[in-house]
C-alpha cells in the first residue's frame, strides 16, 4: 500500500510539473492562452489577497522543508538512502518555488500565477511524502 500511495504521489508531482511545462508553452506560442491568462490574472487579483497568499504559502512551503530536514538530520543514521534523494528533491522543489514566485511577476510572465501554484503543487507534495518517509524510519531499516 506504501508503494502505491507513492507512485500515486510521484505520479502526481510529475504531472504538476509538466503541466507547468505545456501552460508555459502554450503561453508564448498562442495568443489566445494569453488573453485567457492575462483575464484570470486580473480577476484573481481582483478578488483575492494574491500577495498575502503568495507570501504566507511561501513561507509554509519554507518553514516545513527547514522542519524535515532538520528532523532527517537528526535521524540520518535511521533513514534509508532513498529518503536522502528524497530530502535533496525536497529541497529542490522548494528551492524552485521560492525561486519563481520571488523573482518573476504578472508583469514578466502572463502564465505566473499558473506555473506558481502547479510548482507548490509538486513541492507540496515532496514536502508531505518526504516528511512522511522521515517520520517513519525506525532503528535497523537501513537499506530496506
Amino acid at each position: 500500500m506504501k508503494k502505491i500511495a507513492y507512485i500515486l504521489a510521484l505520479i502526481l508531482e510529475i504531472a504538476a510539473l509538466t503541466g507547468a511545462g505545456i501552460i508555459h508553452y502554450f503561453a508564448e506560442r498562442k495568443l489566445g492562452m494569453v488573453r485567457y491568462l492575462n483575464y484570470k490574472n486580473m480577476t484573481w487579483e481582483r478578488d483575492y489577497p494574491v500577495g498575502t497568499l503568495k507570501t504566507v504559502s511561501l513561507l509554509i512551503a519554507a518553514v516545513l522543508t527547514v522542519l524535515i530536514f532538520l528532523l532527517f538530520l537528526k535521524k540520518r543514521k535511521e533513514v534509508s538512502r532513498l529518503t536522502m534523494v528524497m530530502n535533496i528533491c525536497m529541497i529542490a522543489l522548494t528551492a524552485l518555488y521560492g525561486g519563481y514566485t520571488l523573482i518573476n511577476s504578472t508583469d514578466t510572465m502572463a502564465d505566473y500565477y499558473f506555473i506558481s501554484i502547479l510548482f507548490l503543487l509538486a513541492a507540496v507534495i515532496q514536502i508531505v511524502k518526504t516528511g512522511i518517509a522521515v517520520l517513519m524510519a525506525k532503528r535497523g531499516e537501513e537499506g530496506k
